[in-house]
């Protein structure tokens, strides 16, 4: 089965079939109301930035230079994270889709973190710039862990944390250990697949 994706409409297809996305998923959780609509353009303008200037970090790709001055803070506090926790990346921003449950995503970072848990764990990462965190933060690193699970068993116990970067160069590691992260999420994708098969 092959996986396709529209950027612009941040849809993703298999084989031709539109499925959710792990974020369209977790919207529903979300309360924007009231939030201008600017401030969310921006929020998302800034988080989509962020990610490729880690991506490109990490792949030795990137022009420190030409980094923007209202973002050289992220960077700073993803390199403060890569030097304290020393990531042996396996993945890095890679789409992949639930063949069990029907929905995709783009998994930020998988691999281990050798200078603070043994090599022998694997982690599920997600990165966000976000000033507050969210619990379904959570929900989010357990439907990324399922995908990579279904293509690598190593990872069914993978542990789960969100990386926090912040605009003064620092940065949070959150662990996700709430066991019902994933049977939420699984709830979503449930209701999702029956209001498609039902409600139409």
């Amino acid at each position: 089965m092959g996986l396709t994706f529209d950027e612009p409409s941040h849809t993703y297809r298999v084989d031709g079939r539109v499925v959710p996305s792990v974020t369209q998923l977790l919207d529903k959780l979300h309360d924007f109301a009231g939030v201008p609509e600017e401030v969310l353009e921006a929020a998302k303008q800034r988080g989509t930035y962020v990610h490729r200037m880690c991506e490109m970090f990490d792949k030795d790709e990137l022009d420190i230079p030409l980094v923007p001055v209202h973002y050289r803070g992220y960077l700073s506090a993803w390199e403060a994270f890569s030097v304290e926790y020393g990531p042996q990346w396996q993945g890095i921003e890679f789409q992949d889709f639930s063949r069990l449950f029907g929905y995709a995503g783009t998994m930020d970072r998988c691999g281990t973190l050798p200078l603070k848990y043994p090599p022998t764990t694997r982690w599920v990462v997600d990165i966000k710039t976000s000033a507050d965190a969210h619990p379904v933060w959570g929900m989010q690193t357990a439907a990324y862990r399922q995908i990579k699970a279904e293509a690598d068993a190593s990872y069914a116990l993978a542990r789960r944390a969100t990386v926090q970067l912040r605009a003064d160069g620092r940065f949070k590691f959150l662990p996700w250990d709430e066991p019902t992260d994933w049977p939420a999420f699984q709830s979503l994708i449930t209701l999702s697949n029956w209001s498609n098969k039902c409600l139409k």
